[in-house]
């Protein structure tokens, strides 16, 4: 059964044990050194953020349905693409400047025109211009590769956050002040 399939099985409503076995094959295929790197709500929030995102989305209702708690707590701790529509702009200066501006580009094309436009704003008009001359270039994509690309862009901004470069999520009361 291909990936995610299962979520489209009709009346079938996935258990905490066929939750478990996906997210046990997904961390098995990650490979031994980063198996012992994950445990908590933390990593399930990390490894569904390296999932589908449809897949993600069906398991966090499944687990919403008999958890709601745990569910809110791993949505606090994940960061998906659209996601990037609260940063500010520092921030997202930041992020354009490490992130491959073809991958940038193919993201952008599964993006809304609001998160377009957020990011633009972070953006010189000369290196919007040629974003979306390389954009049009493109013409149609696979939402697939949309995907892959929004993934290694969010990716990017993972790593300049564990680098100290820029905050994905907030804590709390936490704001920026200015």
């Amino acid at each position: 059964m291909p990936s995610g399939a299962w979520l489209n099985c009709g009346s079938f409503l996935p258990t905490w044990s066929s939750i478990a076995t996906i997210l046990q094959k997904k961390v098995q295929s990650l490979g031994e050194q980063n198996r012992q790197s994950y445990s908590g709500v933390k990593s399930v929030a990390e490894l569904m953020n390296r999932m589908d995102s449809a897949a993600a989305g069906s398991i966090l209702e499944a687990i919403e349905r008999e958890e709601p708690k745990l569910a809110v707590g791993i949505r606090n701790l994940m960061f998906t693409f659209e996601d990037f529509l609260g940063l500010p702009e520092a921030s997202l200066r930041e992020w354009v400047g490490a992130v491959d501006k073809k991958t940038l580009g193919l993201a952008l094309k599964g993006a809304s025109e609001e998160l377009k436009n957020h990011i633009f704003r972070a953006m010189s008009s000369r290196a919007v211009e040629m974003l979306k001359e390389d954009m049009e270039v493109l013409g149609p994509v696979r939402a697939k590769e949309v995907a892959k690309a929004q993934e290694e862009a969010v990716a990017t901004a993972r790593k300049l956050e564990s680098e100290g470069k820029l905050v994905l999520k907030m804590e709390g009361d936490d704001e920026y002040l200015v």
